[in-house]
Parts: structure tokens; C-alpha cells; sequence
């Protein structure tokens, strides 16, 4: 009895307690809801990713359009126009990449001076700022169902620093100047000529400008400021404009000779010849298409013309001849301030450049003196923007990344559960 009773009392344990139950019972419920609010947390996250990173894409696209704009508005203040036109040709440049004022509630604004900004009240500048409102795709779960996108851009007329282009690529004495000759530009001058004469002043010659670019070395004296030599070439700024159409014959052989003669615009087979010390010959404004003999001016005369544009070519029967200034030739010649020529004061036949089309068996030149240029409605298109319309086609990519990557995050939280 007493073996019995020692036993019963140590070697039996008491039972469980029924509340210990119960509370691991409700841990497990907690833990259930801390989940389900995790996977909403998470889901609310992910969906608020996704949108921004759509509406960051989107935007980037709107941005092209804005730029586009504000540099089309810009572009009519060299023309001297009024905000109506301003305003016109900056909602044709928003157009032209895809941001229709009044489409799908697209609002483009255009002010000139700027309303805002580091440009405002600067009448020089273009402000252009487009806004849409654009759909959720997660956050309506959460009765987000749209937002607006807006953008904005500052634009303004500047003019280049260059304006003299020697563009041969190899030719020696591209740039050249002698005897009495003196070149004053106001503005840069770039020989592209890797020849080690590419620019030379000699017999007195002067060239001064507000900087010389170099590509091959420089011969002479008298040059302000001294040249930078082997530094790269420019591309031609003018590579992708069209050259000037003409026919038939209104001169031939031209030659002008101790007189005072008023010259008009046209086709001149043979070139213009002017010589002797008391010529005086003034152009009056437009195009002159010097097919075949160039254009030369010797002897001291006297030569004028304000929005003149002469073109250098040649044709069966009329051979190609440069043009050539000398022997104490004073006067002035400016380019046109609007028009197709608009700051183009000569311009050479293109099989002088290198940039012109070539047979498959000639050499074809480096791309970087051919750059590749995309027109839009007024305006340039640059690297940016043509990285842009690659990027359109692939919006979404994104989207398609996260969401396995979410689905797995969710089943991987349910099976730790």
C-alpha cells in the first residue's frame, strides 16, 4: 500500500490546464490577420510602384513633347513673330510627338514671356507645359482611378558660335587668305581639314574671329585669337538641308569690269567675274546660282548685298570653279535672316562636302561627318528624343518583370504561415 501510494503520488502528472489551449489557439487567428493585412500592405506597395513607374514612363514621353514645343516657339522668335504664331508653332511641335492639344483631354499651354521659372518675364524665352490625366492600372482597387501627368519646358533663340565652315576633310589650304585679304567675323571659324596647311595666312593676310578650330595645323601669321589645332572636326550644320533647285540659264559668263552694275538674283552659267579698282556691283536680296565658273572679285572693286545667298555648282558644259576674293576687294555680304537660305551666305555644291551620296565603290565618309539628323515639325529631334520613341514601344516591360516576382513573395509569405 505505501509502494502504491508513493508511485500514484510522483509518477502520474497532473493534466494540462484548459486556458494554455485556448491561447495558442487565438496566437494562431492573430497570426492569420497579421497576414491577410501584410498581403494588402504589400499588394497596396506593389500596385503604387507599378502605377509610378507607368506615370514616370509616360511622362518621360510627354517631356519629348514638351521640348519639342517650347524649341518650335523658340525657333519663331529668330523670326521676329507674334505670339500667335509662337503659340501655333508650339502646339504643332507638341502635335508632332504625339500630344494633340484638346485630344484625350491633352492640354498644351504656350507662354511667351515664361510664367515661371529661372526665364520669367524673359520675352527671349518659350515656356510650353503639357498635362493629361492618365488611368491607374492597381491603385483604382484603392479608388485611385486617375491622376494627371504634366511636364514642362524653357526654350530660347541663341545663335551658334561658329558661323565660318571649312568642311573638306583633307584638303590643304582650305581656309586661305593672302596679299592684303583681311577676314573680321564676328563669331567662330572651324577648318576641318586635317591637312598640315589647312589654314593659311600669308602676304599680309589677317584673320581674326572669336575663336579658330583646327582639325589639321594652321600656316601663316596674323591669326586672333592663335588657332586650336588637332581638334576633332564639326559635323556639317547644314548636312541634312536640301540643296537649291535650278534650270536653264538667265547670265552667262558674266563679267563686269570698271563699272557700276546692280545685280539680281538667278542662274548665272559661268560664274560672275567682277575686276579693275572703280567696279561697284550690289546684289539685291535672294538666290544666286553660280553654275559652273564661281564666283571671282580682283582689283580693288567694291561689292554689296544684304540677304544674299550664293550657291557654288557646276554642270555639263560648265566646270566647278571656287569662289575667290582678292587684291583689296572691299564691301559687305550678309545672308538671309528668314527663308529656306535662312543664315547661309555660301553654300558649295554637295559633291564638295562629305557628307553627299555616294556610289557603292567610292569611299564612304566617317559617320561622325555625317551625322544622322531627324526632322519634326519645326524643330530638331535629338538623341534624347530618338531614344524616347525607342523606348515607347517598350512600356509595360516593367510591369510584366515585377508581377511573377510579387506572386512569388505572396506564396512564399502563405507557406511560412
Amino acid at each position: 500500500m505505501m509502494d502504491h501510494r508513493r508511485s500514484s503520488g510522483r509518477g502520474f502528472a497532473a493534466p494540462a490546464e484548459p486556458g494554455r489551449v485556448e491561447k495558442r489557439t487565438g496566437e494562431r487567428g492573430q497570426v492569420v490577420v497579421v497576414t491577410v493585412i501584410s498581403l494588402i500592405a504589400i499588394c497596396a506597395v506593389v500596385g503604387l510602384a507599378a502605377d509610378m513607374g507607368y506615370f514616370f514612363d509616360y511622362r518621360r514621353q510627354m517631356q519629348t513633347g514638351a521640348d519639342g514645343a517650347a524649341m518650335a516657339g523658340a525657333e519663331q522668335l529668330r523670326r521676329r513673330a507674334d505670339d500667335s504664331e509662337i503659340q501655333s508653332a508650339a502646339i504643332g511641335g507638341a502635335a508632332s510627338n504625339g500630344f494633340t492639344n484638346g485630344a484625350n483631354a491633352t492640354q498644351v499651354t504656350v507662354n511667351h514671356p515664361p510664367g515661371s521659372g529661372f526665364y520669367t518675364g524673359n520675352a527671349a524665352f518659350v515656356e510650353a507645359i503639357i498635362s493629361q490625366p492618365r488611368p491607374t492600372v492597381f491603385m483604382r482597387i484603392l479608388g485611385f482611378q486617375s491622376t494627371t501627368v504634366s511636364t514642362r519646358a524653357v526654350a530660347g533663340a541663341q545663335d551658334s558660335p561658329d558661323c565660318v565652315y571649312a568642311l573638306d576633310p583633307t584638303a590643304t589650304h582650305s581656309f586661305n587668305t593672302s596679299g592684303s585679304a583681311s577676314v573680321n567675323a564676328a563669331c567662330g571659324i572651324v577648318v576641318d581639314s586635317n591637312s598640315g596647311s589647312a589654314l593659311v595666312s600669308s602676304g599680309g593676310g589677317q584673320v581674326t574671329a572669336t575663336s579658330i578650330a583646327v582639325t589639321g595645323n594652321a600656316v601663316g601669321c596674323c591669326f586672333s585669337p592663335t588657332p586650336q589645332t588637332s581638334v576633332p572636326p564639326e559635323p556639317d550644320p547644314f548636312a541634312g538641308r536640301a540643296a537649291p533647285q535650278f534650270s536653264g540659264c538667265d547670265y552667262t559668263n558674266l563679267h563686269v569690269n570698271s563699272v557700276t552694275r546692280v545685280l539680281t538674283p538667278g542662274v548665272y552659267c559661268g560664274g560672275i567675274d567682277i575686276s579693275g579698282g572703280n567696279s561697284s556691283v550690289t546684289f539685291l536680296p535672294g538666290l544666286y546660282v553660280l553654275n559652273g565658273g564661281g564666283l571671282s572679285v580682283s582689283g580693288g572693286g567694291t561689292i554689296n548685298g544684304r540677304g544674299v545667298t550664293f550657291y557654288n555648282t557646276g554642270s555639263a558644259g560648265y566646270a566647278y570653279k571656287p569662289l575667290g576674293i582678292s587684291g583689296g576687294t572691299t564691301g559687305m555680304l550678309a545672308a538671309p535672316t528668314s527663308g529656306p537660305m535662312e543664315a547661309i551666305l555660301l553654300l558649295l555644291r554637295a559633291e564638295q562636302s562629305p557628307c553627299r551620296l555616294r556610289k557603292p565603290s567610292e569611299r564612304q565618309p566617317h559617320k561622325e561627318d555625317c551625322p544622322r539628323r531627324m526632322r519634326s515639325r519645326g524643330r530638331r529631334v535629338t538623341r534624347d528624343d530618338r531614344y524616347a520613341e525607342r523606348y515607347r514601344g517598350k512600356s509595360g516591360m516593367g510591369l510584366a518583370r515585377v508581377l511573377p516576382l510579387v506572386f512569388v513573395i505572396i506564396v512564399g509569405i502563405l507557406a511560412w504561415t
